[in-house]
């Protein structure tokens, strides 16, 4: 399917490996990276990117933070507001921080927005610079934002028991300028003096409206001790706000997600997978949080395998509550693919429900990330985007999966393959949060897109802007919005394919037969030279068997001609050649036996030609001949010039093995013009 997707691209003068949609204004892109502690001279910044413009993107805010800490890790936008957002990063401490055992490794910013208002058909422009701004009211003891004075005052009494000039006091009017909100540590103090932790995964459960709750989860890696913490993402969370603390010694968790529970226990779910493991966790809200439970494993699919073979999880995300989509790679990078699994009701177990195998170019799948799109009546499709490594650049495909509450889950379908993206890996993929237009729909809605935004270690951003449809496109005033509109699966697409290619070699096998039958090659089964006129079997039928024995009188006599012919050919061919070696041996026979018996005996000699041929001449043997010519006698020869001579002499047909060798010792053999040659006195 041809699919229009255009792409726009910054370069950054960074590496980034961590990027993030405003959740409720895909314009604004949230991406960070650096070159660390290191004494190179690269920055660890922060950055956020206006992609209002498909032509262009543009960098409307550069944070840069500490040179002597770590480069961002890992990026995600908690809350948004008109004049800011909140975001939350990876960050190390110093290494001299470190060294003490204080390893503030997340850090909370606040973000200011440039000022922005949104046209009726969906695109954006510049606000006009006389209007006032609107302002954030922050919490000076929590750092929680309000938009208006009310709300703080009435938060400042509940919350923190202030109230009236109280609260004046402990709030700020912000402008749209970016800050740093705080520091925390909330992983697990290293208990060796090797400490090479770091903040591996963020991630935040998803949201639809501003106010919704939101968790958070961090995952640990390169730690002795690798930990996930699932905390409230307050701008300046302490140990207070962890809701969860998994344990994972020293394996690490490769990705994590979470998600909404919708049973009875309500709160949340958290999602993670090791190399070979996946495991759930039920995060009631009223409750204490419930064990992982370990729900498959990579041998339960490859039993036969030894773990070095077996392939490895890369990454997983909630499609629904009771649906896991995980990425994996194959061994030796031969490849990778999507495994969506089904958990039970209790969540104490899950099933492989569906398989997809990625695109052949790509060897090894570095980022994962799923766009659910609206739903309406229960019925919803996913976009999903797969980074991966074919080579030297990097790719990414995009897929979609349809899942209905009543139907089930649909089928894997392949939207686009994005060649070259990024000189280097994709170190971090993300879609836009797509909410849709309020329903019903009116005729000012202009067209609804998806934004995909991947970075990588080149420095560069890219947005890709995939166009959304409208489902079911006839004038419907609920529709909900799909990449690919449903219909047949590719394995059914596949099954029609094979049955129309049956169908027409059928066809073919059928008219062939009836012309078969028709001109008598064939025996009638159809009777198709019934199906003509009188008139016509007349001029183009023939009795069965008629074509068959008038064509089989007439080859065995062509057949027998030719080959008795061929036969003839052979023998004389052979006979030629008998005779001509016979003649060739003879005469060299011959040829000693006379020369042995004249009165002054002449010198025969032979020749080793180009290509192998074997010449002979008798001349008179003088010095003359010596002078010119090395030659050597047959006694004189080692063995293996002997045999290398008698083999020469066979093949040319001088000689045979019955002769003898007292035959060549009335020969001369010469080096002339590098052959060997040897020079063999008469008897």
């Amino acid at each position: 399917m041809a699919t229009n997707v255009s792409s726009s691209r910054v370069q950054l003068s960074y590496p980034l490996y961590a990027a993030d949609f405003d959740p409720f204004n895909p314009d604004f892109l949230l991406v960070g990276g650096g070159g660390g502690s290191s004494s190179t001279g690269v920055p660890n910044k922060i950055s956020l990117i206006d992609t209002s413009r498909r032509d262009q993107l543009k960098e409307v805010v550069d944070i840069e933070l500490a040179k002597d800490e770590d480069s961002v890790t890992s990026l995600a936008v908690a809350d948004s507001l008109p004049a800011a957002l909140t975001a939350f990063a990876g960050v190390n401490s110093s290494v001299a921080d470190q060294n003490v055992g204080k390893n503030e490794h997340l850090r909370s910013f606040r973000i200011g927005l440039p000022a922005r208002k949104r046209k009726a058909g969906g695109s954006t422009v510049e606000e006009d610079t006389e209007k006032p701004r609107t302002s954030a009211l922050y919490c000076q003891i929590c750092g929680l934002p309000f938009q208006k004075f009310d709300h703080l005052e009435e938060h400042m009494r509940i919350k923190h028991d202030r109230g009236g000039g109280g609260a004046k006091q402990n709030y700020e009017i912000q402008n749209r300028e970016s800050q740093a909100l705080g520091r925390s540590a909330l992983f697990a103090p290293p208990t060796g003096t090797k400490n090479e932790a770091y903040q591996r995964v963020l991630r935040f459960s998803p949201t639809q409206k501003p106010g919704d709750p939101r968790l958070a989860a961090v995952a640990s890696g390169l730690a002795t001790q690798n930990e996930i913490v699932v905390f409230h993402p307050k701008p300046r969370p302490a140990q207070d706000d962890v809701v969860s603390r998994v344990e994972l010694g020293t394996r690490e968790a490769e990705d994590l997600d979470l998600a909404a529970n919708e049973n009875e226990k309500g709160g949340f779910l958290l999602g993670y997978c090791t190399n070979n493991e996946v495991f759930l966790q039920q995060l009631p809200i009223t409750s204490t949080p419930e064990a992982p439970i370990s729900l498959f494993r990579a041998a339960d699919i490859s039993k036969s395998l030894p773990p070095s073979q077996q392939p490895k999880f890369r990454a997983i995300r909630f499609l629904t509550p009771r649906l896991l989509l995980i990425l994996r790679n194959k061994p030796q990078r031969s490849g990778a693919d999507l495994l969506v699994l089904q958990v039970s009701k209790d969540g104490s177990q899950a099933r492989m429900l569906l398989r997809k195998v990625l695109n052949s170019a790509i060897k090894a799948a570095v980022g994962l990330d799923v766009a659910p799109l609206t739903a309406v009546d229960g019925e919803r499709q996913f976009a999903i985007a797969v980074g991966g490594i074919p080579g030297e650049q990097s790719s990414i495909e995009i897929l979609t999966l349809d899942h209905s509450q009543s139907a089930g889950l649909g089928f894997f379908r392949s939207y686009k393959y994005l060649k070259g993206v990024h000189d280097g890996p994709v170190t971090s993929l993300a879609f836009s949060n797509f909410i849709g237009p309020a329903l019903p729909v009116t005729g000012e809605v202009g067209p609804q897109s998806l934004r995909l935004a991947s970075v990588g270690v080149d420095k560069s951003a890219v947005v890709h802007y995939l166009p959304l449809r409208p489902f079911p496109p006839a004038e419907s005033k609920t529709p909900r919005y799909v990449l690919i509109p449903p219909g047949r699966s590719e394995a059914a697409e596949t099954t029609f394919s094979v049955f129309f290619a049956i169908a027409i070699v059928g066809l073919v096998a059928f008219l062939l037969q009836a012309f078969c039958e028709i001109r008598g090659v064939a025996k009638p089964v159809l009777g198709a030279t019934n199906w003509l006129s009188p008139r016509m079997q007349e001029r183009v039928a023939l009795p069965y068997g008629y074509a068959v024995s008038s064509a089989t009188s007439e080859v065995p006599v062509a057949a027998h001609s030719a080959v008795d012919e061929l036969k003839r050919s052979a023998d004389d061919i052979a006979a030629t050649l008998s005779s001509s070696m016979a003649s060739a041996t003879a005469g060299l026979k011959k040829l000693v036996d006379e020369n042995s018996k004249v009165e002054t005996p002449k010198a025969i000699i032979v020749r080793e030609e180009s290509l192998g041929d074997i010449s002979t001449e008798v001349i008179h043997s003088d010095a003359q001949v010596v002078k010119d010519e090395t030659l050597r006698k047959w006694d004189e020869l080692s063995e293996s010039q002997k045999k290398s001579w008698k083999r020469k002499l066979v093949d040319a047909g001088h000689w045979a093995e019955q002769q003898g060798e007292n035959v060549l010792r009335g020969i001369l053999f010469s080096e002339l013009a590098g052959a060997v040659g040897n020079m063999v006195g008469g008897g």
